[in-house]
């Protein structure tokens, strides 16, 4: 199972990668959350080694005519979700937004460094102020097509909440949760990132995001 479970990782790594540039989702005013979990229901707590969240952010050079990107992910911090006869009903995620890293550049390390280094600063997510960002799911509802789960929930980031909503795929099987949303977009000026970038090179506002979970199951709320 385990084996199986990172080769379903791996190639939700490669599709994301080859994706196309998304329209971000509508991010509207945070709202209650009201779908706690019942004294039926069963706890899975997110396995931080086995879940992440890859993220893909974009540029564009005027002098060129030239798209280019770098992609990376962010892992989490930790994570509790709500199954009731065998559904995703609740959760909430804490992401370490510190743990940023770039994939696209690992064979320039000291370009690799130079970019993160800069995410990280005060220009785009500032993690020395703001290290972590959170995920509460205030609704889901079962849907047809390629994705079998609708998820809304309200995502803090630089202490900025807003609700968003995203199709994923969701499973219970025994004593694991897994969840692997679709590719989407959030726009980073909706969560105060409004950095512009030098001259002649465009920071493109849309941020590529898509979440991994894997979940182990732990006690039923009593």
């Amino acid at each position: 199972m385990k084996k199986s479970v990172l080769v379903v990782l791996a190639a939700g790594l490669v599709g994301f990668t080859s994706c196309e540039k998304k329209q971000a989702v509508e991010a509207t005013d945070a709202v209650e959350v009201t779908n706690q979990p019942s004294e039926s229901a069963s706890l899975f707590a997110v396995n931080t080694e086995k879940s992440n969240v890859e993220w893909r952010a974009f540029k564009f050079y005027e002098s060129e005519n030239k798209e280019a990107g770098h992609n990376g992910f962010f892992k989490f911090k930790s994570g509790e979700v709500g199954v009731e006869n065998g559904v995703l009903t609740s959760g909430t995620f804490t992401i370490d937004v510190a743990s940023l890293e770039s994939l696209d550049l690992n064979d320039d390390p000291d370009s690799k460094a130079k970019l993160d280094g800069h995410l990280k600063s005060e220009d785009f997510l500032h993690v020395e102020k703001y290290p972590e960002a959170t995920f509460v799911i205030t609704s889901v509802k079962p849907i047809e097509g390629e994705y079998n789960t609708e998820i809304s929930g309200n995502l803090k980031l630089r202490e900025i909440e807003k609700n968003i909503t995203v199709k994923a795929n969701v499973s219970v099987e025994g004593d694991q949760l897994q969840l692997n949303s679709e590719e989407f977009s959030i726009n980073r000026k909706d969560f105060g990132v409004n950095f512009e970038g030098k001259q002649g090179v465009v920071i493109r506002d849309n941020v590529a995001l898509k979440v991994n979970i894997l979940a182990d199951k732990e006690v039923s709320v009593k």
